[in-house]
């Protein structure tokens, strides 16, 4: 199989990559998926051996294609207990770096704003993943839109953090030095048991990007705006290596 993908030429394989993408945002069952995709593979791998482009097998508008096999196909409910596991994760976040910053605290609205901003953004980016699958969009315009997408958590978390100021609710839940390490710990324990739910490293790694660094800088007897400046700059130069390295490898791979 893999001898034949190299023959699809590059719009077939972006058709498929979108068709991918698409079913997957629209909840489909991962082995329908994969296995409409190569089965599509093949068709289009005979289609192009006949001379003939991608538009003779899926007609002239790729969007109704997708719409026409995503309504063909049954939602996968197991996607609904995804959320849980999504909100979870992010509050792992949030409870570790609070943990480590002097305190767990949160108010009756943060309780209830980070599930309510973790689930509104799953929903959304879900529905642009479509927008994007489907949609063919120039150079710019796609910068725009991932730049766009990647600022979004920052700015509805920041927000919230705003409204949590601006509006004074009840403090629900306050540790004191031995349950912020406890919180600690169950925040680890829930990105290690993500990780073998998964089976990936990613949530394990990104944590330690975002907070080990930042941990033992705090232990060092610098002045509070050296740590700042310190752990910023780790940060950055962390992050530009992981994506550096994970750049190569999605090449690497893709030319296998």
């Amino acid at each position: 199989m893999s001898a034949l993908k190299h023959t699809l030429t590059a719009e077939s394989q972006d058709f498929l990559d979108n068709l991918r993408l698409y079913l997957f945002s629209s909840g489909k069952k991962d082995e329908e998926v994969k296995e409409i995709v190569e089965e599509l593979e093949d068709h289009l791998i005979e289609a192009e051996k006949r001379g003939k482009s991608v538009s003779h097998i899926i007609g002239h508008s790729p969007k109704a294609y997708m719409e026409q096999l995503s309504n063909e196909m049954s939602f996968d409910f197991k996607w609904i207990s995804y959320l849980p596991i999504i909100v979870l994760g992010v509050f792992a976040y949030i409870l570790l770096g609070d943990s480590m910053r002097g305190g767990v605290q949160f108010t009756l609205l943060q309780v209830v704003g980070y599930p309510a901003v973790c689930i509104i953004l799953v929903l959304f980016y879900l529905k642009m993943f479509k927008f994007l699958a489907s949609t063919k969009l120039s150079k710019t315009k796609t910068i725009i839109t991932t730049f766009i997408l990647g600022s979004l958590p920052i700015l509805f978390f920041l927000a919230l953090l705003f409204a949590n100021d601006a509006y004074k609710t009840p403090v629900v839940i306050k540790l004191g030095a031995t349950g912020n390490i406890i919180a600690a710990l169950v925040a680890i324990a829930i990105f290690l048991g993500i990780s073998l739910w998964s089976k990936t490293w990613f949530t394990i790694v990104i944590p330690t990007m975002l907070f080990l660094p930042e941990f033992l800088i705090s232990l060092t007897s610098f002045e509070k705006e050296t740590k700042a400046i310190l752990t910023i700059s780790v940060l950055f130069v962390t992050l530009i290596i992981y994506n550096v390295y994970t750049f190569k490898k999605a090449k690497k791979e893709s030319r296998i």
